[in-house]
């Protein structure tokens, strides 16, 4: 039975402090794969994200085989956690928080099978730091990371390898649970390091994150082009009208302002120009321009000859042209250098 199993196990002086012998002296290789939950909160600012997974991890014990298959042993036994037997000390260098989840009991599995293998499962949520490129935003492809690692033995004692069959699965709407960005690629691969102390193993699983994009284009990139558009029917005024004008070039340049402040908040102050950066810019510039090309008429409108007069006309004709076909050929030169970075996924 399973109680005289592990009885037996454990009084046959076995020793959870020393690492599984191997047949020909090599490391323990520990088996991966893992079950990704959740990935929520994904922060710009702090340039982090939260993951929930569930970590399957197989190794081979010989000092906890029982039999072989099929001489009517159980093809396993089931541990509880108050044995203590050896396990591999992973840990996530690129994790800033993390813990296990202890409802109802501690969400943890163990496996003890007849020749020895051991499967160890446990459910951990994360906090991992995820280095992002803003270049492109709000139209940028981010590549977030979920490292795993031993910390204290080197590859002489632990080699770290993925399953060969579906290293890493995703939980059914995984893709639903991110509101913001769409999940469009995920890898496994090494990133076994070298440090003063020794060669570490070491697994990562890399996350390809595409932000949605039809928040900005509603929120931001359509008002904006409004704001712009409406600076213009100051040119269509009669150039005596100087408050109606005047109100429409401020009010316009203050709207604007308060949009782009809206946006910078909730994006971390980064030294480089970001695609945002660039629209929002333009878009100030050609009200900006709306509001001089206004004091340029009313100060040639001032000379007082007519030939003065007909000019500042001319001025604002050139002008209901001019500022709409600037504005065009800026947009397609805008959405040619940074909508098509979204659609290739070029980094």
């Amino acid at each position: 039975s399973d109680s005289k199993i592990l009885a037996h196990l454990f009084t046959s002086g076995y020793d959870f402090r020393v690492r599984p012998p191997t047949d020909n002296g090599g490391p323990v290789v520990v088996s991966v794969n893992m079950l990704l939950r959740t990935i929520s909160k994904i922060d710009v600012v702090n340039m982090e994200y939260s993951a929930q997974l569930t970590l399957r991890e197989s190794w081979i014990d010989k000092r906890l085989s029982y039999g072989v298959k099929g001489d009517g042993q159980p093809d396993f036994v089931i541990l509880t956690v108050g044995h203590q037997i050896w396990m591999p000390d992973t840990f996530f260098p690129n994790e800033k928080q993390a813990y296990k989840h202890t409802i109802d009991k501690p969400n943890v599995l163990i496996r003890i099978h007849n020749d020895g293998t051991v499967l160890y499962s446990v459910r951990i949520s994360l906090v991992l730091s995820c280095p992002m490129y803003l270049q492109y935003y709000p139209m940028d492809v981010q590549q977030c990371s979920i490292d795993l690692a031993s910390y204290a033995y080197t590859t002489k004692d632990i080699e770290y390898l993925w399953k060969e069959h579906s290293p890493l699965q995703l939980k059914v709407g995984l893709s639903s649970s991110l509101p913001s960005f769409q999940l469009t690629n995920t890898s496994t691969t090494y990133c076994t390091s070298v440090t003063n102390t020794g060669i570490y193993s070491c697994l990562r699983t890399t996350i390809q994150l595409k932000r949605e994009f039809s928040f900005y284009l509603l929120q931001l990139y359509i008002p904006s082009c409004m704001l712009v558009i409406v600076s213009w029917v100051s040119f269509w005024f009669d150039r005596t009208a100087i408050p109606a004008r005047v109100t429409l070039g401020v009010t316009t340049l203050l709207t604007m302002t308060a949009q782009s402040a809206g946006i910078n908040s909730q994006l971390p102050p980064v030294s480089y120009i970001k695609a945002i950066d660039v629209w929002i810019g333009a878009c100030m510039t050609f009200i900006f321009c709306a509001l001089l090309e206004f004091a340029l008429v009313n100060h040639i409108a001032n000379a007082g000859t007519t030939e003065w007069n007909d000019i500042s006309k001319r001025v604002d004709l050139i002008s209901r042209a001019l500022f709409p076909v600037l504005f065009f050929v800026f947009n397609i030169l805008y959405w040619s250098r940074f909508g098509h970075h979204h659609h290739h996924h070029h980094h």
